[in-house]
């Protein structure tokens, strides 16, 4: 006998596989299968889920109610560690509490075996988790079409499924069991979303089902059928377990493709820090790009300061006086005064000059006037010429005032020197011209 196995697994969306709480297992050695599927509102129950799993094909020496018991027992251990572990962390309060009131894990579950002597399978189920088988070749599907389940006729899913708890003997429901000959066909053991979108599709999903080829192309599908509101969001897990040439004696697991759960969490994980150290190594080149523009600014502003041209009462400061407009404006005012005064003493000079002139004539005139004739006069003479003497006195003494004043009259005012164009300076420059 050829047996194939495909498995797949996936979490609700939005969510991450860590947080997934369906499992399955496969023991192709003791030809055992299994899945179920944890109770999200229960402690801890991917735990509890992944332990029934496990133990089931791994424990073929124990009892239905002593196999529930080592799980149980292992549940425990592995809670007390984890509980322990948040000591120190005090958001992890809630999670304290439940563990001191002892709260259980819950789960469904289903478990397959095949008997290879006999050529018989047995099969336990407890909860909404299903096992089904399809003959193949089948002719009518409805009637032949193998179901096991807790669940009673019309199967209706809720949330209050049957299941097995991780504390005492306190489940729920009883399992159900089936048992036949192995025929040619596929057993598909899973969980309670596709269990019920299997049930309500029929034979159309066994097509479906037979396009999976590998993990992406299961959660294609998944996530399709949600968007489309074929299925319910929830944690899905599938196990198709093909049987061919039932005839022949032994069996030979010609192929196995099963995700493990544990490798899809810690892919993840590695994308998750990928993409953390991405976003870090993106926000420290910003940070370092900002830097750069930062100092590139600064640099243009130091740049920009350095060329700005200095204010007029600091470049009069830096300028030696010798070269400095205050400077020229002085120079420029003295040559200007020094002219005029020059000009004025030419002038003065010239006045006098003429003044001198003047006088000496008045002098010779006077002189030959005074001069005596040569022949004594007589007294009526002399008298005669002594008034007319007296007379030209007093006639000389006006034309010698209207000569002084007609001299001062002549006087010639300095022309009125229009200044050159003044230079223009601020307040400052001002403020030192005025000292001059």
């Amino acid at each position: 006998m050829k047996v194939s196995i495909k498995g797949f697994i996936t979490c609700k969306s939005a969510e991450d596989y860590i947080d997934c709480a369906d499992n399955y297992a496969v023991n192709k050695s003791i030809h055992r299968f299994s899945v179920s599927d944890g109770v999200s509102k229960s402690f801890f129950p991917k735990v509890w889920s992944e332990i029934l799993v496990t133990q089931f094909v791994e424990r073929t020496d124990l009892k239905e109610t002593e196999l529930i018991k080592v799980c149980q027992e292992e549940w425990q251990k592995r809670i007390d560690k984890i509980v322990k572990s948040f000591e120190t962390d005090p958001t992890k309060w809630s999670t304290r509490t439940l563990y001191n009131r002892k709260e259980p894990a819950l789960a469904t579950f289903v478990g397959l075996q095949f008997f290879e002597k006999e050529k018989k399978w047995s099969a336990s189920a407890l909860g909404d988790s299903f096992l089904f088988f399809v003959p193949m070749g089948y002719k009518d599907y409805q009637k032949e079409l193998v179901k096991l389940s807790s669940k009673v006729e019309p199967i209706e899913f809720d949330n209050f499924p049957d299941y097995l708890t991780s504390i005492g003997d306190s489940h729920k429901g009883r399992p159900k069991e089936k048992s036949g000959n192995l025929k040619n066909g596929t057993f598909y053991l899973m969980t309670d979303a596709l269990a019920e979108w299997f049930i309500k599709e029929g034979e159309n999903a066994i097509g479906k089902i037979t396009v999976w080829k590998s993990q992406a192309d299961f959660e294609r599908f998944i996530t399709q059928a949600i968007e489309q509101n074929q299925l319910t969001n929830d944690d899905c897990a599938i196990l198709c377990i093909e049987l061919s040439e039932v005839e022949k004696t032994g069996i030979d697991y010609s192929k196995i493709q099963v995700t493990d759960l544990n490798d899809l969490i810690t892919d993840q994980e590695a994308e998750k820090e990928k993409i953390k150290q991405k976003k870090l190594e993106e926000e420290k080149r910003k940070q370092e790009k900002e830097a750069e523009i930062q100092k590139s600014k600064e640099f243009e502003t130091t740049q920009n300061e350095s060329q700005t041209p200095e204010s007029p009462v600091k470049e009069i400061k830096e300028v030696p006086p010798s070269e400095g407009f205050i400077s020229k404006g002085i120079n420029a005012v003295k040559g200007f005064l020094t002219s005029k005064e020059k000009e004025e003493n030419k002038k003065t000079e010239l006045q006098e000059e003429k003044t001198s002139a003047e006088e000496v004539d008045i002098e010779k005139q006077t002189l030959e006037q005074q001069e005596p004739t040569t022949e004594e006069p007589s007294n009526s003479e002399s008298t005669v010429a002594e008034n007319q003497n007296s007379e030209n006195d007093k006639n000389e003494e006006p034309e010698v005032e209207k000569i002084e004043e007609e001299a001062k009259s002549e006087k010639i005012e300095p022309e009125k020197l229009e200044p050159k164009e003044q230079p223009k300076v601020d307040s400052k420059a001002k403020n030192i011209f005025d000292k001059f």
